[in-house]
């Protein structure tokens, strides 16, 4: 193979490799890019649950010290008239439950004993909750409010206890349960990840019998779907395994029928800390699918013109200021040493470089050659 077509072979390998890594480093930097896109959805959604349990912790709170602090309900309260209370409260509880996710209103009389609940006045009057609501217990002792999340007889809420005092000392205390219905909402409007909340089993049947048992495909390792968005888009993707690591926050990618999706998981911690669930969110990330697809398109269709261009460049160059000139040469050469007249010197011998001085070298050769036979003649 002479020089000509090695050194076009050398340039091709040279536009190849330069592409190629060039190609490289682009979908790295691309796919990073995306990457870190998932990464940031998901840890923006986590935030987002929590802060949101954190404010519905913080309204029901302002809402049990409000109504704890009215006057007529202390005074009716003292007097244990169940009337008095529910004249003055059903109507603003009803609209609390309507409009804000307000589930639960109850007064507790100590040490733990229900007196009225709001959302069902003629149901467990009389009943004794010290077995399983720590929190009123709490706050019947201490005198001082409680917050958090407990399960109760209706379920899970988010609640806030609070002592109702007058002159004469505690009466018994108010607490407020806030449904997670709002939280999983404002969740799905600000970041499209269908939510749902998922609570152990076993306490759920233990103390929230006011509840109907759930359908056993709502059940998934030992916990059971307290509410969700959509149900069709959690199933497919729950698995008893994703709620025995549920102990931390939590952000995961799946790969589910070629589909991929991000998983988010948040422990559902009661008032003293323990965990007993998770809020689980999930949401597809098939965009992201496509905009790798794009990306490695686009690099491909990029490296493909780079090592078109950058060879036919190369080649133009090379071939207009190298090898046609040394081929020009090689050829005046090859005549002045078979002791012919070297043509094609005079464009050549005009030029500034190594190879104009070439190129003159040989005419000055082929004068000298030329005057010299004339002597010999």
């Amino acid at each position: 193979m002479d020089i000509k077509w090695k050194s076009q072979l050398l340039l091709f390998m040279v536009a190849i490799t330069t592409s190629s890594l060039s190609a490289y480093w682009g979908f790295g930097a691309s796919n990073a890019t995306i990457e870190s896109a998932k990464k940031r959805e998901l840890n923006v959604t986590a935030t987002l649950i929590q802060n949101n349990i954190n404010e519905q912790i913080n309204k029901a709170a302002a809402r049990a010290s409000m109504v704890s602090s009215l006057p007529s309900i202390k005074q009716a309260f003292r007097t244990k008239d169940r009337e008095a209370i529910a004249t003055r409260l059903l109507p603003a509880m009803i609209i609390q439950r309507d409009q804000f996710g307000v589930r639960e209103g109850q007064f507790i009389l100590p040490p733990a004993i229900s007196f009225l609940r709001i959302y069902a006045l003629k149901d467990g009057q009389g009943e004794d909750l010290s077995g399983f609501r720590q929190m009123i217990l709490i706050a019947n002792r201490t005198g001082e409010p409680q917050r958090g999340i407990e399960i109760g007889r209706r379920g899970l809420s988010i609640r806030a206890v609070y002592p109702v005092k007058d002159d004469d000392g505690l009466i018994g205390s108010f607490e407020i349960g806030m449904s997670f219905a709002s939280i999983l909402m404002q969740t799905k409007t600000n970041t499209g990840f269908d939510v749902g909340v998922f609570i152990d089993d076993k306490l759920m049947t233990e103390v929230a019998k006011l509840n109907p048992r759930p359908d056993s495909e709502r059940i998934v390792g030992g916990y059971q779907a307290v509410e969700v968005t959509d149900w069709a888009a959690l199933k497919p993707l729950l698995s008893p395994a994703m709620f025995a690591k549920a102990r931390d926050v939590s952000v995961d990618l799946l790969t589910v029928n070629g589909n991929d999706y991000g998983l988010v998981l948040v422990p559902v911690l009661d008032y003293k800390g323990e965990r007993i669930g998770a809020v689980v969110a999930v949401r597809d990330f098939s965009e992201f699918q496509t905009q790798q697809r794009w990306a490695i398109t686009g690099v491909v269709a990029m490296a493909g013109l780079q090592i078109v261009l950058l060879t036919g460049a190369l080649l133009i160059v090379v071939n207009a200021m190298l090898l046609k000139p040394f081929e020009a040469i090689a050829i005046a050469s090859n005549q002045l040493a078979d002791g012919k007249p070297a043509f094609e010197l005079e464009d050549l011998a005009i030029r500034n470089d190594e190879i104009g001085g070439m190129a003159r070298s040989l005419r000055t050769l082929a004068t000298k050659g030329d005057e010299q036979e004339s002597k010999n003649a």
